[in-house]
């Protein structure tokens, strides 16, 4: 039966989803359940961080007093004109005193309660804001997929856990304040925490010292009384505590004495390349509440920009801040993430399977936005008005390649839809740069896109996915249009040379090329056009040798 539409409902029908190439599938599995064991001892926590400095004072530190007191091993050596030197063990009580009055809030421990994916965009607005789904002081558990608290309702998304300065202006999303921390400054090697009392004396602290004494224990010391035995199940790794260090390879750049970097390459085996890096990836290594991330060079080789001296948590998400890689196995579609493992050594990982789906329409959306496009206009950049682009690859083991853009959806979820998991890979980077060339023809002019004939729209899109995909395959020969579609590969026959190895015409119908992509955007995508305009823009607007032919080429491509 034939429908037909109005052109009112036409153009609504069109503004709410662009289909290209395939109808959608869904699966409706959802992943394994992630556990999280919620710890005993949070050793930043204020409290604990003013036990771990007591319980140090207490023990081995240094003392000052108008350059007449000095303080070793737990004993204060008062010194006097006459030299005389009185001896006092600090007590405990004392020491306490003095943590408590230079140990304050550095950070605050906050638990995101978002209520919508327009909440979710406003988070990640903020490109300072560094946010976890799942809580800071939990075991971190390895999984790939997308972390999901049991308790959050169907279709809202899951908590988002930050620690972060207690000045900082916090996004406009409910929260909860869970934990006043105190977090050392460990960037700076030897940095000193100076601590204030009574009689004008001062004590220094090492901070990289106080962190790990406070995660060893620290700040379960003097609960009951002095020197207090420490259990060992309020820590996260007992064993560790002996410090880092071993033996280590020389001339290490990963290695500083102690301390250590992470790093580690991230790849997929490319069908058509073999072990490929992939570009872009944030990689972050965490410890606590403390993160320190790297992306991922043209090879996929990392180092992330801090050093730790104990084990930590590697994670990694296939976003960045103008778009993100949704989780196609999880219906309720977070990110896409991989929770490494806890390691003191490099974290290589190499897709396969989803994940190299996932990884394939990363570095196509990668590319759009960050690497050459000659010119072109990108996609949607992040911001108030615009929020990020939600890219949602389906796990449907598919070998057929498809996409669907939804125009209006920025705020509601998934803004494009990519099939094909089985597809070859050039395909599925090819259909990723497709809908991403929409979604900037809707981002350039909203009326262009919405009223422009469809042929020209999809035409455009099928032109810029075979001249972008060629860059990264240079073998690939574009989409193999159907007849009687809307599909045309006419941007690639007024480019490239009459006989070029591709699904464009050849000689006779084909005796254009040699014009500019770019120029060509500008003929289709800042005000509505028809085909027969485009055809006009291009002839009146540019000089080209060939240009008495591109009227021949376009009848033969509206006929196809």
């Amino acid at each position: 039966m034939n429908i037909r539409l109005t052109p009112l409902l036409s153009m609504l029908c069109f503004a709410a989803m662009v289909s290209c190439k395939k109808n959608e599938t869904f699966r409706d599995t959802l992943p394994p359940p992630l556990i999280a064991t919620q710890k005993k001892y949070n050793p930043y926590s204020v409290n604990n961080m003013r036990k771990a400095v007591a319980s140090m004072l207490a023990g081995d530190i240094k003392l000052s007093r108008n350059n007449k007191l000095s303080y070793v091993k737990g004993k204060m050596i008062l010194s006097t004109k006459e030299g005389l030197g009185i001896n006092k063990q600090m007590t405990l009580d004392e020491s306490l005193k003095i943590a408590e009055q230079g140990i304050a809030a550095t950070h605050y421990y906050i638990k995101f309660i978002p209520r919508n994916q327009a909440d979710m965009d406003k988070l990640k607005i903020d490109s300072n804001l560094t946010i976890y789904p799942f809580p800071l002081d939990n075991q971190q558990t390895k999984y790939n997929g997308s972390y999901r608290d049991p308790s959050v309702l169907p279709n809202v998304p899951t908590y988002q856990y930050a620690a972060v300065p207690v000045a900082y202006r916090l996004p406009d999303v409910p929260y909860q304040k869970l934990e006043d921390l105190y977090i050392p400054n460990e960037k700076q090697h030897g940095n000193l925490i100076m601590l204030k009392a009574d009689g004008n004396s001062s004590y220094s602290v090492d901070g990289q010292e106080l962190a790990n004494f406070s995660e060893c224990g620290g700040g379960e010391v003097g609960g009951g009384g002095e020197g207090e035995p420490i259990d060992e199940e309020v820590l996260d790794e007992p064993n560790e505590c002996g410090g880092g260090g071993g033996s280590y390879p020389p001339n290490d750049e990963f290695r500083n004495g102690e301390n250590w970097r992470p790093h580690g390459r991230i790849t997929v085996h490319d069908d058509l390349k073999g072990i490929i890096g992939v570009e872009g990836i944030r990689v972050r290594a965490r410890r606590w509440f403390t993160t320190y991330d790297g992306f991922t060079d043209a090879n996929g080789y990392y180092a992330v920009d801090g050093w730790f001296t104990r084990p930590a948590n590697y994670w990694l998400n296939f976003e960045r801040y103008d778009f993100e890689i949704m989780d196609g196995e999880n219906p309720l579609n977070g990110n896409r993430e991989i929770s490494g493992p806890k390691i003191e050594a490099a974290w290589d990982v190499q897709f396969t399977g989803y994940d190299k789906f996932c990884s394939t329409v990363f570095r196509a959306a990668y590319h759009y936005y960050h690497k050459n496009i000659d010119g072109l206009h990108r996609p949607p950049m992040n911001s108030f008005w615009a929020a990020k682009v939600h890219i949602l690859p389906l796990n449907d083991n598919s070998t057929n390649t498809g996409g669907i853009m939804y125009p209006i959806s920025w705020h509601l979820g998934e803004s494009i839809k990519i099939h094909g998991m089985l597809a070859p890979i050039d395909q599925s980077y090819s259909t990723t740069i497709h809908e991403l060339t929409h979604a900037a023809h809707w981002d350039n002019s909203n009326l262009s896109f919405l009223l422009s004939a469809r042929t020209v729209a999809e035409s455009w899109a099928t032109g810029v996915e075979w001249y972008l995909t060629k860059m990264e395959y240079p073998d690939y020969k574009g989409f193999n249009v159907p007849n009687n579609d809307n599909y045309r590969n006419v941007v690639m026959d007024l480019i490239d040379s009459p006989g070029s190895l591709n699904y464009g015409f050849s000689a006779p119908k084909d005796e254009v090329e040699g014009y500019n992509i770019v120029d060509i955007q500008n003929t289709c995508i800042n005000s509505p056009t028809t085909w027969g305009e485009w055809k006009d823009n291009i002839i009146n607007n540019y000089n080209n040798g060939t240009e008495q032919h591109v009227e021949t080429l376009f009848n033969y491509w509206l006929n196809y």
